[in-house]
């Protein structure tokens, strides 16, 4: 079964050669108790190690089962001792954090035996031993004679051939050595018992064998033994290779280990680590502190980066990708303009005097250079075919034309003299600047508008003289103006100043010279000219109703073409001028609110939601403006032009207000197309800015009504006053796209068009928001990475204290690696021990530092509410935390790789000497 064939073993100390063992041959018995004496330094442990496959020997050969160990490898060397053979040691060498059970289990663990396998032979064996009633209790709560039963019930639980027995009964009593050695000789009836002993008595009393050695030599043996020989040679020895071929039962029984499970690995080092719970909390937190900060940091940039993809793609609904009939392309400009300094680097003159440099004329250059006509109508057909290939980008695509449209209430006497309720877009405003100056030169002249014209004069020229500046009095120049403002205010309460003059008047007041006025009242003119109030939404209802709320519960959305949404905005105000118009805010209300205005009182006007749902407005298009001219039958005059007429033209009796005003009754009155406030919505609280405006917003289908009535039944179409509008001709194309990352996706599919598009007909469009925002994530992730780098130092640092913590932990489990390696582990068993123990730090500093960080979230974000008015801005993605904690396992995993590489290499002989 065993035979050693002229073992020597030779120690290299420095320069110095050391013979533990010279030439020693022996052959044992299937079952016997064999004692080996011998003084101390003899060999005798040395011995025991060589014949359990601890130590190697240097010359020789160990013959194992007919197999010579020759050619054995780790490997096989590693099965060997889990299968074939148990120690016992003087000192236990049990492993402190586990329970008795778990260290008896250990070897079977090793061996790949399931958990309730192995767990019932590990209770039967301790029973054996006379400890089932210690299962669950720690070596450090037993005495040494039970820890030495646990030793032995752990060296056979895996039903070894061979008890390896060194010291056994060293540490113990005489009445506990005696229960030892009697339990040993129980054992050897059917095992190889192997002992090394200082006591002779014990040697002689429970052995049936005496080995004795002296100097590294055998020199005497009480009971040799030489397996007999065949009849004229002798049995041929095994190679390890042959003995791949025996049966398989018993391959089972010698076969090779299995290698450890990470997850008993993982158990093993956790236990260890709950031995020092203090220490390993403050590893697991100082390796925290790099996730933490890059966990507040990612946390941040992605609340940003939320943030503003958010505001993104808000905007995006205001700011789409424009394509117009005769569209500049202002990216190519702008980029003319500012980026090429060819110009400037490279002139062609000398320095001898002052040059033009091209300026204004390039930019006129450029305009020129960079205006294109596109054919709509062709890119209109082209979008509709190909539609479903963008669709996934688009929030939508609007379409617009030129059909003139305006928006008016209807007056509720059915008289539009007296009538308050028309209120097209320009006149409301020019009617709240009149009112404006009215209590304006209320206020300054010290006297109510209701005195006599020559008061009001006095008052002012006073006023002035005292209050503005020599400069500002030509504001009383034109005294008939002045008493045509006191006569209309005595008449009527309502000014019917010109536009420019009540303009000149407020302007010259409030400190601006008469020079400005024309300039700021022409600028005026072209702020009003862009305050829609009614206007088409976007063809998105899903969009729409993600950032919009209703305000009321009688509010819907749009469901038919002739219904409209009002538009609040996020403190469920209008501007004055949109309610002003809109009829919603009468002359009193607006009397009231520039009254407080002026006087600096503060303004209580509201309106019901029940006033507004369900009102209705007339919708004029570009054709209803036409009728047939009253001074020249048969031939047709926009009735627009009436009011460009002098009031008082004598000579053009029809050309008059009063007409003027019939004629635009008879065309409300006449037209076909209205509207009707169906819901009043607000943005709701997760969106930065909507696909709407404050306003009226109705729907793409009323546009497309409109235009059909604007063909059929439009005298100024008809009469030839006008071109006929098409549905697939539109004036502009806007398109919505969802993302910034999706505008590329469009971009291309516009390429793609102009890429098979005949010569001439390729299309030019502008990107504003492109132009305004493209760079704003790309600042935002700049900042990210540089300060992700920073932070990850510390995360580098502290990984590399990690590794040197799980040294540490090497050195201080060293008698550990021992008992792992005399039970069957393997290097690489022992190598995984310490793997796992970086990979739990890893893990529990990574877990901490996400459950730090989402605490310390909730400060930062009061803090940055307090200082940006924005709410919950830091927000740690799911994904980002996993990908942290994987990252935290790696690293600490990798930085505990070298010192589980050491204790690898530890010689597991050393090891179980150490302390």
């Amino acid at each position: 079964m065993l035979k050693i064939e002229k073992i020597t073993k030779t120690y290299q100390l420095g320069d110095m050669k050391v013979e533990a063992l010279k030439g020693v041959s022996l052959e044992f018995r299937k079952s016997e108790f064999v004692s080996i004496l011998g003084p101390s330094g003899c060999g005798k442990t040395t011995l025991l190690n060589i014949i359990g496959g601890l130590d190697r020997y240097t010359n020789g050969d160990i013959i194992i089962n007919q197999t010579s160990t020759k050619l054995f490898k780790d490997k096989d060397w590693d099965a060997y001792r889990n299968h074939s053979v148990g120690f016992v040691f003087q000192s236990y060498n049990l492993i402190p954090h586990q329970t008795v059970l778990e260290n008896v289990e250990l070897a079977l663990t090793l061996s790949g035996v399931s958990k309730e396998e192995r767990r019932k032979r590990a209770t039967k064996v301790l029973e054996k031993v006379g400890l089932s009633d210690k299962l669950k209790s720690k070596p450090n709560q037993l005495s040494g004679g039970q820890m030495q039963r646990v030793a032995i019930a752990r060296a056979l639980v895996n039903d070894p051939e061979i008890i390896l027995a060194d010291e056994p009964t060293g540490a113990l009593d005489s009445k506990t050595s005696v229960q030892i050695m009697e339990l040993l000789k129980e054992i050897s009836k059917d095992k190889l018992i192997v002992m090394v002993t200082h006591n002779p008595e014990l040697a002689e009393k429970y052995s049936s064998r005496i080995v004795k050695l002296l100097d590294g030599k055998l020199v005497d043996d009480s009971n040799p033994y030489k397996a007999e020989t065949e009849s004229k040679k002798e049995k041929k020895l095994l190679s390890v290779a042959d003995n791949a071929q025996l049966t398989k039962a018993e391959q089972q029984k010698k076969g090779k280990k299995k290698k450890m499970s990470f997850w008993t690995a993982l158990s093993l080092s956790f236990k260890n680590l709950l031995t020092k719970k203090g220490r390993t909390i403050l590893v697991a937190f100082a390796g925290s502190i790099g996730i933490i900060g890059i966990a507040l940091i990612l946390a941040i940039s992605s609340g940003f980066s939320t943030y503003v993809n958010k505001m993104q793609e808000d905007s995006l609904s205001s700011y789409p990708i424009t394509i117009e009939a005769k569209n500049v392309d202002f990216t190519a400009l702008m980029t003319s303009m500012f980026l090429d300094m060819s110009t400037s680097a490279n002139a062609d003159h000398d320095k001898d005097a002052v040059y033009p440099k091209e300026n204004i004329t390039s930019i006129i250059d450029n305009v020129g250079k960079n205006l294109k006509a596109n054919d709509l109508k062709k890119f209109y057909n082209y979008l509709n075919d190909n539609y479903e290939e963008i669709s996934p980008y688009v929030n939508g695509i609007q379409y617009t034309y030129n059909i003139g449209l305006e928006f008016n209430t209807m007056p509720t006497n059915g008289n539009i003299l007296t009538s308050k309720n028309v209120q097209p877009n320009s006149p409301a405003i020019m009617q709240m600047i009149k009112k404006y100056a009215l209590f304006y030169f209320e206020k300054h002249s010290y006297t109510k508008v209701s005195q006599d014209i020559d008061a009001l004069g006095s008052c002012l020229i006073e006023t002035t003289e005292k209050t503005f500046d020599e400069n500002y009095k030509n504001i009383l120049d034109d005294y008939a103006e002045l008493s045509q403002l006191k006569l209309d205010l005595q008449t009527n309460g309502r000014a019917t100043l010109s536009n420019q003059k009540v303009m000149e008047l407020v302007f010259t007041i409030m400190g601006m010279s008469s020079g400005g006025s024309e300039s700021s009242s022409s600028s005026l003119g072209g702020v009003m000219s862009q305050m829609n109030i009614f206007y088409e939404m976007l063809d998105n209802k899903e969009l729409i109703q993600s950032q919009y709320d209703l305000v009321t519960q009688d509010s819907r959305f749009i469901e038919n073409k002739n219904e409209a949404l009002l538009v609040l905005d996020k403190n469920n105000e209008l501007d004055d001028y949109v309610l002003y118009a809109l009829g919603l805010i009468t002359d009193a209300q607006m009397d009231s609110t520039m009254h407080s205005l002026v006087y600096g009182q503060k303004n209580t006007t509201k309106i019901e939601y029940d006033q507004i749902i369900g009102r209705e407005y007339k919708i004029l298009t570009e054709s209803d403006y036409f009728i047939d001219d009253p001074k020249n039958p048969g031939s047709v005059i926009d009735i627009r032009t009436l009011n460009m007429q002098k009031i008082n033209d004598q000579e053009n009796p029809n050309y008059n207000p009063t007409l003027y005003y019939t004629y635009y009754y008879q065309a409300l009155t006449n037209s076909i197309n209205k509207i009707k406030i169906v819901g009043i919505v607000r943005l709701n609280g997760s969106s930065e800015s909507g696909s709407l405006k404050t306003g009226i917003a109705y729907s793409s289908e009323l546009t497309k009504d409109l235009i059909t009535n604007h063909i059929n039944t439009g005298i100024g179409v008809t009469s030839g006053k006008l071109e006929s509008v098409k549905l697939d001709s539109p004036a502009s194309i806007n398109i919505y796209v969802n993302t910034f990352e999706s505008k590329a996706t469009v971009q291309n599919f516009i390429d793609k068009y102009n890429d098979q598009a005949a010569s001439g007909d390729e299309i030019s469009y502008t990107d504003f928001a492109g132009i305004i925002m493209s760079s704003v994530s790309t600042i935002i992730n700049s900042i990210t990475y540089v300060l992700i780098a920073f932070v990850s130092v510390s995360l580098i640092v502290s990984s590399i204290m990690i590794g040197i913590i799980t040294y540490i932990s090497v050195i201080e489990r060293t008698k550990e690696i021992g008992v792992l390696r005399s039970v069957g582990a393997s290097k690489k068993d022992v190598k995984r021990v310490f793997t796992a123990e970086s990979f739990i730090i890893g893990l529990a500093s990574g877990l901490f530092g996400i459950l730090t960080s989402v605490l310390l979230i909730i400060p930062i974000n009061l803090i940055l509410k307090s200082l940006t008015g924005i709410g919950g801005l830091a927000t740690l993605p799911v994904l980002g935390a996993t990908l942290l904690v994987v990252i935290s396992v790696l690293l600490t995993f990798i930085a505990g790789l070298v010192p589980a590489k050491a204790a690898a290499k530890k010689d597991p002989v050393i090891a179980l000497r150490s302390e």
